[in-house]
């Protein structure tokens, strides 16, 4: 997978991204899948997710001038409370990464000068009638996402503070991409992701969620899927019957942090527009769960294969494994 370098690449799919019409968001069509997923959230690694804030924190004895974790205020027990979250906002762009990857979908965010180590045709979408499937699914310029995320609130008691490595961005002040980056051929080998590892220690302390933190009722919404679409989104988070994989959130991944196992608990499917037309409301919700919802998710990662690039899909399966938590991140600079 990778030899000193906590890293791979998930090739460009052969084909050029396949670009189509989005649906919109104007109304609950009934030919598509509207919904909920209910999981359950356990970290494997630490997660941190940083608030934009570093503040003193004490541990033992001593004080550390620290990296903060985010929170936010929420309501429990007639009370408002300040909780540790990793946000939605993260999740969206981890998962996305994922089905950017495992599809033929563009590279949405490159800066100029990476454009030419592309293979032609990858640019980023710029018209809503012209979308690849991670842009309709995730949004676009001037085109609402039909995937959104909620935060995930960490249980009390669940912050740590870690040291850890430095980070230094690749290859700064070069031009273009770093040499190991590109094949033979002077091309961007594709896709970087980074591998599940045992945290490395270092001098740089930041907050962050513990390891083994279970959160609960975590939810994940969808608006006007296709049953492909949907199946590539249950890929994406790792529950493709055939492709398991921890994902990585948030902050450190070089070092170790962020990975998070996921298992869903229940799909929520509501009645679209021919339940508004009858009756001018939403019908009841249909609630899967156990072998029901393990049936329909083998039925929907199915339907996602018209979609999803299998060569691809199975690098990053390797990349993800869960057996890389065997090793431990690199603590020096590579």
């Amino acid at each position: 997978m990778y030899d000193e370098k906590p890293y791979d690449f998930v090739g460009f799919p052969k084909q050029t991204p396949l670009r189509d019409e989005g649906v919109g968001q104007d109304r609950i069509r009934c030919e598509l899948l509207t919904g909920t997923l209910e999981l359950t959230m356990e970290t494997l690694t630490p997660v941190h997710v940083g608030s934009g804030y570093s503040d003193f924190v004490k541990a033992g004895q001593n004080e550390y001038l620290a990296a903060l974790q985010a929170s936010k205020h929420v309501r429990e027990d007639n009370t408002v409370q300040r909780r540790y979250i990793i946000p939605g906002s993260s999740f969206k762009g981890a998962v996305r990464s994922i089905v950017e990857a495992i599809t033929c979908s563009c590279v949405r965010v490159i800066q100029g000068k990476h454009r030419p180590y592309l293979p032609q045709g990858y640019g980023e979408c710029i018209s809503i009638d012209k979308l690849c499937p991670a842009c309709r699914m995730f949004g676009a310029q001037d085109y609402q996402a039909h995937v959104s995320f909620e935060d995930a609130v960490a249980p009390k008691g669940s912050l740590v503070l870690l040291g850890t490595p430095l980070l230094w961005t690749p290859a700064r002040g070069g031009q273009g991409l770093p040499r190991r980056y590109l094949d033979s051929r002077g091309n961007a080998k594709g896709r970087k992701f980074y591998s599940h590892a045992k945290p490395a220690q270092g001098a740089d302390p930041r907050t962050c969620i513990k390891t083994g933190a279970i959160i609960q009722n975590w939810r994940v919404h969808f608006l006007n899927l296709t049953e492909a679409e949907l199946g590539v989104l249950l890929t994406a988070l790792g529950l493709h019957p055939k492709y398991p994989f921890p994902i990585k959130v948030g902050g450190g991944k070089p070092v170790g942090l962020g990975s998070v196992r996921l298992q869903l608990e229940a799909m929520q499917l509501i009645q679209g527009e021919n339940a508004i037309r009858q009756t001018g409301r939403l019908g009841q919700s249909q609630r899967l769960q156990g072998e029901a919802l393990q049936e329909r998710v083998r039925r929907l990662t199915a339907q996602a294969q018209s979609l999803l690039d299998e060569k691809s899909l199975q690098e990053i399966a390797d990349i993800l494994a869960e057996g890389g938590l065997q090793n431990t991140a690199p603590a020096d600079p590579y």
